[in-house]
């Protein structure tokens, strides 16, 4: 059976009702119109019931010869003025004394309802006589005395009543007609103007575009929230309200009440759009973009995607480790390589002596750096980082140092990532402050202790310092004092977002040089245990 498209639907529905309508609208005021002339004929033939049962010539009639001579031509003369159907005059014995048909005078009423008329009753009744059912007034006679003489009757045939009503029934449902036509143009009309709107869809259409974007929404990684032009959430996804920890129907409201400090506002004034920005959300570090939404060159909202990029940046850091890995591997070997030419020449010169010295000094501070790292820093990642700094400072000409007093416990699996960034940038950024100077004695130093219920990670050079203009934008993301392109810039951005993620805050001094130190939230670096054993912090 073929389907029944969404214009024709419409079409029919409106034709049913308008149907209906007419039918219902043509009934009612039919029946109300019937109601309204039978009391208005009521109302009629009472008025001139009495105004006979009060005329001097019919009363004085009673009392002739021949009353029904006297009285017929009245009563005749009241009908066809009134346009009634009958002005019956009797007397106490039901006699005629009048009637519309000539034969009948003389004979006794008909219908059995006169009987409390006769009785000096007035009251209107409906009852089957001679010329038919019909409406009629009961009026006494009475004389100068107050003695009843007789009964006027006055009626009206429900059957002239009932063509009165069929002409109007008539009327009605011409314009019944008319309306249906006019009806029936209109749902024509607004079937095509709907179908327009929908873009010439059918509703089982629709209804899978709706299923099908559904199972998309549902299906796509990122989380996304969408808002109307009223800021209102429209859209929020299954990943979005994981990220978002929501769990609420939030449909509806604010986005601002429901996402504190979302520019999803901003980018529906504005229209500008804004792309692959990473931002800490719920302590998880995720990248956004927020489009404006337009409909015919209007915004009619804006939407965000966000995704987490624990996956991305774990991948990442594993690739960061293995370059950091290298790193030391290569260090190590260019280390070791002069130190063998050393070793080498003082063989050939045949100073075995100094020779021997040599590598015993050169073992004996290899031997205090694997000493300290292994009993200070218990965190193999962390360890492994330090190493390579270390042998990278030092082809550098720098000494790169872990305080004794420093303490690396065992730390949370989800907190090494975020450590391994903010110390191996801080230390960077100090190797690449210290390496252009042209002088000797540059030094870095790193601390890492608990002190006061926070896990503190402090990283001081003996540089220049900073550039005041420099200093205000230290961790804006892009931001760099240095020449080089690509992805400088982002370092500090990384320790600001991932310091934040771990409830943390950064302070740069200079004493001497640069000092950054982060501060922690213990619990969310080390386990309750660890935070509990603090290592005070000593003046160097």
């Amino acid at each position: 059976m073929p389907r029944i498209s969404l214009s024709q639907r419409i079409f029919l529905v409106v034709l049913a009702v308008a149907v209906v309508f007419a039918i219902f609208e043509t009934a009612f005021v039919q029946h109300f119109f019937r109601n309204y002339i039978v009391e208005k004929s009521s109302t009629k033939v009472m008025a001139i019931a009495q105004r006979v049962s009060h005329d001097q010539d019919v009363i004085a009639g009673f009392g002739a010869s021949d009353p029904a001579a006297v009285i017929q031509p009245i009563a005749e003369q009241y009908r066809i003025i009134s346009e009634t159907s009958y002005v019956v005059v009797f007397n106490m014995d039901s006699v005629r004394y009048s009637h519309p048909v000539a034969d009948r005078l003389g004979q006794r009423f008909v219908g059995g309802d006169e009987r409390a008329s006769l009785e000096g009753e007035t009251y209107i009744s409906k009852a089957v006589g001679t010329l038919g059912l019909s409406i009629r007034a009961f009026v006494p006679v009475l004389d100068e005395s107050g003695h009843q003489l007789g009964v006027v009757s006055v009626g009206l045939l429900l059957q002239d009543l009932d063509r009165e009503t069929r002409r109007i029934g008539v009327v009605l449902l011409s314009v019944a007609a008319v309306s249906l036509g006019v009806g029936l143009i209109g749902a024509l009309l607004l079937s095509r103007n709907i179908k327009k709107i929908i873009f010439g869809l059918e509703p089982h259409e629709i209804a899978t575009l709706l299923e099908e974007r559904n199972v998309i929404i549902s299906s796509i990684k990122e989380g996304i929230v969408a808002i109307d032009r009223d800021e209102r959430i429209i859209l929020i996804n299954d990943n979005a309200r994981r990220l978002l920890d929501i769990n609420d129907q939030v449909e509806g409201r604010l986005v601002t009440e429901v996402i504190p400090g979302t520019r999803l506002p901003e980018v529906m004034r504005t229209g500008i759009p804004h792309i692959d920005e990473e931002q800490v959300l719920n302590r998880t570090v995720i990248i956004v973009n927020r489009i404006p939404l337009k409909s015919r060159s209007e915004t009619i909202g804006a939407v965000a995607t966000f995704r987490d990029l624990s996956e991305i940046r774990a991948l990442a850091e594993e690739l960061t480790e293995v370059r950091q890995y290298t790193d030391a591997l290569r260090a190590q070997h260019h280390e070791y390589l002069n130190k063998l030419h050393v070793v080498s020449g003082l063989l050939q010169l045949g100073k075995h002596d100094d020779a021997v010295r040599f590598i015993v000094k050169t073992v004996s501070v290899q031997q205090k750096v694997f000493d300290i790292l292994r009993t200070r820093v218990r965190e193999p990642d962390i360890a492994a980082l330090l190493l390579a700094k270390i042998n990278e400072a030092q082809e550098a000409n720098i000494e790169l140092e872990l305080s004794e007093r420093s303490l690396l416990p065992t730390l949370k699996t989800e907190a090494v990532p975020s450590l391994v960034t903010i110390i191996g940038n801080l230390v960077q950024n100090a190797i690449e402050a210290l390496q252009p100077l042209g002088r000797s004695g540059k030094r870095i130093l790193v601390e890492c202790f608990i002190a006061g219920g926070r896990f503190i990670v402090r990283v001081e050079d003996n540089g220049d310092g900073l550039d005041p203009q420099v200093r205000g934008h230290l961790f804006e993301r892009g931001f760099t004092s240095k020449s080089a392109g690509g992805n400088m810039g982002i370092g500090l951005s990384l320790v600001q977002m991932h310091t934040t993620m771990l409830g943390g805050m950064i302070d740069v001094s200079e004493d001497h040089g640069v000092v950054v130190t982060v501060t922690l939230d213990c619990s969310m670096v080390l386990g309750t245990q660890e935070c509990g054993s603090e290592y005070p912090e000593e003046t160097a």
